[in-house]
């Protein structure tokens, strides 16, 4: 059964600074149309019908089986090279199964085959934005840091390319210390996507709980001290 679509128009931001310079240079947060309506691209939506509906179904065998769906996402690799999403699967399963240099090797592979694709760039900046490797994520996005400018030719995208990316970009923008610009994506996550994880991991960078500040400020003093809360089971 069809899904209801659902179609968002995302506000003409202000401009605020980039990572570049804070005096010359300015990013633009565009309008464009945010849906939730399958956006399949024409050699996905060529793919033999089985194929896709496996495919769907690896999306949450990922989670549980992670090590058994790498091997079936690298057979399907190998038959359907010029498919991007399969790779863009395989590096969430080599993550879910804990193999993060493995996970990587692969983000940057499938990177170099589809440089164009969004979660090949977004995927690669994830392992830079961990080691605080900062200075080489601009480049990766050309230095660009809306979608629309991004993809130019493009007017509307799925919720998840504009969460993924401006959570990304909200987490650079604080991990640089231009707290004001990651405010702003932050803001624009609250309104369409207040849920989502991306929206929750940003929230975190910008506002630290209590516990959290003070283990920064004093962590030996609480590493002496027993934890007295409940721990969750891994």
């Amino acid at each position: 059964m069809a899904k209801r679509r659902k179609r968002k128009k995302q506000k003409t931001g202000k401009r605020t600074p980039s990572a570049k310079s804070r005096d010359t240079d300015v990013i633009y947060i565009s309008e464009y149309t945010i849906t939730d309506e399958p956006m399949l691209p024409p050699a996905y939506s060529r793919l033999p019908e089985a194929v896709q509906d496996r495919m769907e179904e690896l999306f949450y065998d990922i989670r549980i089986h992670p090590r058994e769906a790498i091997e079936e996402l690298t057979a399907l690799q190998k038959l359907y090279p010029h498919i991007p999403q399969i790779g863009n699967y395989l590096v969430a399963a080599y993550q879910q199964a804990g193999e993060d240099e493995k996970a990587e090797q692969i983000a940057r592979e499938n990177l170099r085959r589809h440089p164009n694709y969004l979660f090949a760039r977004i995927n690669v900046a994830e392992f830079l934005l961990k080691r605080e490797e900062y200075d080489k994520i601009p480049k990766l996005f050309d230095n660009k840091f809306d979608l629309k400018m991004l993809y130019p030719r493009r007017n509307t995208f799925h919720i998840t390319e504009v969460v993924s990316f401006m959570g990304l970009m909200g987490r650079y923008f604080a991990g640089i210390g231009q707290r004001e610009t990651a405010q702003t994506y932050y803001n624009m996550l609250r309104e369409i996507a207040p849920h989502d994880p991306m929206t929750k991991a940003l929230k975190r960078e910008l506002y630290p709980g209590i516990v959290r500040r003070i283990a920064l400020q004093t962590p030996k003093k609480l590493a002496a001290e027993p934890n007295t809360d409940e721990a969750e089971t891994p």
